[in-house]
C-alpha cells in the first residue's frame, strides 16, 4: 500500500469525514470484543477506511485499521478529543482495502456474529498486521509491495510478453494442447461465458468429466476482457497441481496461489499482487474468499461440498456461502463445482436459484465410471484389515500392471493400543480419547491436543509385555500390504507422511509417474487427483459413518466414497471399486453402485425433512470451555436463562439442552455446547444479535464461541 500524503489523501474516494476541530477516528483491533476503539487523530490529513495505523495498546503497539470518524461519540460523551491516545503512526494510505471489502468483512461480521476486528486484520497476511520485535512493521512488507508494483507495472505495458517468475518453475516450452471439448463440457463453458452480474452456477459432473476443462476455458474468456479470477480449492495440497496446470494453460496471464503454508514473504508479495491487480488468477484456501481483487470477474469454488471450507476455529466462517455473498457484491457470476453437491446446494438447484449445469459422462473417450462391488464382511471376515476377495483383487492388479488405492480415513498404526492381561488402554491424559499408536514413530499421539510420549514397553499397570495395537489406521495397513505384495512400491499418503515441506509434492510424484503400485491414504488421495493408471480403489472401515450421531456423516461418506471411486479409470479400460461393509443393504451403497447421486440426496432430504434438519432449518450452537465441566454447563445454563424472554412468539427459537461434547476435553479444557435452532433464518439472526451482548456479560472465566451453520454438531 502506498504511504500517506498530503495530496493522496485530499482527493480520496473514500475518504471519511472529519471535523477537524474534534479529529478523533475509530480503530478495529484484533481483539475479541464486538466493537472499535477510539482514538485521537494528530494529523492534518483526513483518515481513510482501511488505512493500517499503529495505536498504542497497554504497554505495546499494535497495528490497527481505521473504521470510521467518531467525532459525535467524543462530543456526546463530553470528552476533549485530545484527551485521548493518538494514533503514532499511519503506514499506508488505505486504497487496497476498498468498499467492496469493507462491504464484504462487515457482512461476515454480521452473519458470524464475530468481533469485526478480528476478522478485519486476520485477513491480512501477518506481516501486514503485526509489528516485529522492535515495534515497527516488518521489511517484508516494502519487498512485498515493491515486487507487486513492479508486477503491475508489466502487466501494463503494452507488450505482456512470455510469464517469468522468481517464485514458480518456468512454463513448458512446448505444452501439449488442451483436449477438445464434449458437447457438455462447451454448452457449460457458453453459460460461464454468457453469465452476467450475480450468476451461480452448479457444475454438476461425475468425476472425471473434466469439471477442470471447463474452469480453464471460463477463466481463460474473463481474462481477455481484463478481468481477474477466484479459485477456491478446499484443501492446501491441491493447489501445487492446480497452479502448474493454470501457470500452462494461461501463461502468459499471472497466476498466484494464497494459503497457510506459504512463506511469509511469498504469501505477503501475492496478497498484494492480487489485491493491487497486478496478478490475474488468485488460487487459494478458504482464506482467499477475503483477499481484495480490483478486477474481480469470475469466482470458482471447486469441490464446493468439501468441508474443509468450513473454518473450525476464530470465526467459523464457511468459505463457499462468503464466496456467493462476494458474486453477489460484486456483482460477477460464481461457479461452484461438484460431482457430489452439498445438499444445500443441491436443494437451491431444484429449487432454480441456481442454474445447474450437468455433466453426466468422463470426458475421455473410452473412459467409464469403475463397477462399484460390496464385499460382506460377514462372509469373508478381514484378516489384518483386509477380506479375501479383497486381497485377490490387489494381486491381480499388480499383476496387471496398473495401480491401485486403498481409502482408509484413519491414519496412524492402530487407534489405541491395549493390554491383553489387565484392559489397560493408551488413553489420553489431556483429552478424553485414545491416544493412537504410530509404529513407524515408535511413539503414541493423541490426534486432538499433539500430545506424543514412547511407547511403553510393558503395561504402565500391570507389567504385562503383551501390548497389542487395536484396531487399524494407514501405517497398519501399509505394513499389511507390503507382506502381501513384497515387490510391490506402497506408498502412503496421509498428514503425517506429508508433514513437512514438499514430501506431498514428492509422494504425488511418484503416484504419477506409475513408480508406485499401490496408494494407501485418507481422504486426501479421494479428490482432485488424476491419476492415469488407476484400476483398483479398495474402501475399508466405511461402515462407522452409517450410524454416527452426526446427521451429515452419511452425506459425507457418500462424498468420500464417489469421490474417491472416481480416482480409477480416468483413462479407459474397465476398473473397479471394492467396499468392505457389513450392510451392503445399506441405501447408501445401493445409490454408490449406480453412481447416482441423486438417489442418495432425495434420500438424505426426505430424511432430513422429516427430521426438520438443515436445509430445512437453521442453526447456530454455542460453544463453552473451561477447566471444569461444571462451569461450562453453568455458563451455557445461564446463557439459555438469558436468551428465553428473548424469543418472539412469531418467531420461534429453540434453545436445547447444554450437553457436553462427544469428546468432552480436549488439552486439559473441558467442553460444553448448546444448540440454537430455528425454521427462519432471520429469526435466528435477530435472536443472536440481541443475546450476544448479553453473554459478554455473564461469561466470567469461560470462554466461549458461537458457530453459525455448525457442520459438525
Amino acid at each position: 500500500m502506498k504511504k500517506p500524503t498530503q495530496k493522496d489523501e485530499s482527493d480520496q474516494p473514500n475518504r471519511l469525514p472529519l471535523d477537524l476541530g474534534e479529529k478523533a477516528v475509530e480503530v478495529l483491533i484484533a481483539v475479541p470484543l464486538p466493537q472499535t476503539f477510539t482514538y485521537h487523530w494528530p494529523f492534518e490529513h483526513a483518515p481513510r477506511f482501511g488505512q493500517r495505523v499503529v495505536v498504542p495498546w497497554g504497554r505495546q503497539k499494535r497495528i490497527g485499521l481505521v473504521h470510521g470518524t467518531c467525532a459525535a461519540v467524543v462530543t456526546s460523551a463530553g470528552v476533549d478529543a485530545y484527551s485521548l491516545k493518538p494514533v503514532e503512526q499511519v503506514l499506508d494510505d488505505g486504497s487496497l482495502l476498498d468498499g467492496a471489502w469493507r462491504q464484504l468483512i462487515e457482512f461476515a461480521a454480521r452473519y458470524y456474529h464475530h468481533p469485526l476486528g478480528l476478522i478485519a486484520l486476520e485477513a491480512l497476511p501477518k506481516a501486514l498486521r503485526v509489528l516485529n520485535a522492535r515495534g515497527e512493521e516488518p521489511v517484508m512488507v516494502t519487498k512485498a509491495q515493491a515486487h507487486a508494483d513492479k508486477r503491475l507495472q508489466a502487466r501494463q505495458t503494452p507488450a505482456r510478453g512470455a510469464r517469468t517468475s522468481a517464485d514458480h518453475d518456468p512454463t513448458q516450452a512446448d505444452p501439449a494442447p488442451p483436449p477438445v471439448l464434449t458437447l457438455e463440457q462447451q454448452a457449460a463453458v457458453q453459460a460461464c461465458s454468457v453469465a452476467a452480474g450475480f450468476t451461480p452456477l452448479l457444475l454438476y459432473g461425475v468425476t472425471g468429466s473434466g469439471k477442470t476443462e471447463v474452469y480453464l476455458h471460463a477463466v481463460e474468456e474473463r481474462l481477455t476482457r481484463g478481468e481477474q479470477v477466484l479459485v477456491l480449492l478446499p484443501e492446501i495440497n491441491l493447489t501445487p497441481a492446480a497452479q502448474a496446470l493454470y501457470e500452462t494453460r494461461l501463461a502468459p496471464y499471472r497466476v498466484v496461489v494464497l494459503h497457510s503454508n506459504l512463506p511469509e514473504l511469498q504469501r505477503t508479495k501475492h496478497w498484494f499482487e492480487a489485491a493491487t491487480g497486478a496478478a490475474d488468477v488468485l488460487i487459494a484456501t478458504r482464506l482467499g474468499v477475503l483477499t481484495p481483487m480490483p478486477r474481480l470477474g469470475l469466482v470458482i469454488v471447486d469441490e464446493e461440498h468439501d468441508p474443509s471450507y468450513k473454518q473450525q476455529d476464530g470465526m467459523r466462517y464457511q468459505a463457499r456461502d462468503l464466496a456467493l455473498m462476494l458474486g453477489k457484491q460484486r456483482g460477477v457470476p460464481v461457479v461452484l463445482g461438484s460431482a457430489t453437491p452439498s445438499l444445500e446446494t443441491w436443494q437451491k438447484a431444484e429449487g432454480g436459484q441456481y442454474k445447474r449445469l450437468t455433466l453426466t459422462q468422463r470426458a475421455v473417450t473410452g473412459a467409464s465410471l469403475p463397477r462399484v462391488e460390496l464385499i460382506n464382511t460377514a462372509n469373508f471376515p478381514a484378516k489384518e484389515g483386509l477380506s479375501e476377495p479383497a486381497m485377490q483383487a490387489l494381486v491381480s492388479t499388480f499383476e496387471a500392471g496398473k495401480q491401485s488405492i486403498v481409502f482408509l480415513n484413519r491414519r496412524g498404526y492402530s487407534p489405541q493400543l491395549v493390554c491383553g492381561g489387565c484392559g489397560w488402554v493408551s488413553n489420553c491424559e489431556h483429552c478424553t480419547a485414545h491416544m493412537v499408536w504410530h509404529k513407524s514413530e515408535r511413539n503414541l499421539r493423541c490426534h486432538h491436543c499433539g500430545a506424543a510420549q514412547r511407547v511403553p514397553v510393558q503395561c504402565p499397570c500391570c507389567g504385562n509385555q503383551d501390548l497389542t495395537g487395536f484396531g487399524r489406521g494407514t501405517q497398519r495397513i501399509e505394513e499389511t500390504l507390503a507382506g502381501l505384495l513384497p515387490k510391490a512400491t506402497v506408498l502412503r499418503i496421509d498428514a503425517d507422511s506429508t508433514r513437512n515441506k514438499g514430501q506431498m509434492e514428492a509422494l504425488l510424484d511418484e503416484a504419477h509417474s506409475g513408480r508406485a503400485d499401490v496408494l494407501v491414504g485418507t481422504q486426501m488421495i479421494a479428490k482432485g487427483h488424476d491419476f492415469a493408471n488407476v484400476n483398483l480403489v479398495l474402501a475399508l472401515n466405511v461402515d462407522a459413518s452409517l450410524f454416527s450421531h452426526a446427521y451429515r456423516a452419511p452425506e459425507r461418506l457418500f462424498a468420500q466414497l464417489m469421490q474417491v471411486a472416481g480416482r480409477a479409470g480416468r483413462r479407459g479400460g474397465e476398473a473397479t471399486m471394492l467396499v468392505q461393509t457389513r450392510y451392503p443393504q445399506h441405501p447408501l451403497f445401493e445409490a454408490l453402485k449406480a453412481h447416482d447421486y441423486e438417489r442418495f440426496a432425495s434420500h438424505e432430504m426426505q430424511a432430513r425433512r422429516e427430521a426438520r434438519m438443515p436445509p430445512f432449518s437453521y442453526q447456530a450452537t454455542i460453544r463453552a470451555d473451561h477447566r471444569t465441566l461444571g462451569n461450562c454447563l453453568a455458563f451455557l445454563k445461564t446463557a439459555r436463562e438469558l436468551g428465553d424472554p428473548l424469543i418472539q412468539p412469531d418467531e420461534p427459537v429453540y434453545l436445547c439442552d447444554p450437553v457436553p461434547l462427544t469428546v468432552v476435553r480436549v488439552g486439559g479444557i473441558e467442553r460444553a455446547q448448546m444448540l440454537i435452532e430455528s425454521e427462519s433464518r432471520p429469526a435466528l439472526h435477530r435472536f443472536l444479535s440481541a443475546w450476544l451482548p448479553l453473554l459478554y456479560e455473564h461469561a466470567g472465566s469461560v470462554r466461549w464461541f458461537l458457530e453459525v451453520d455448525p457442520v459438525e454438531l
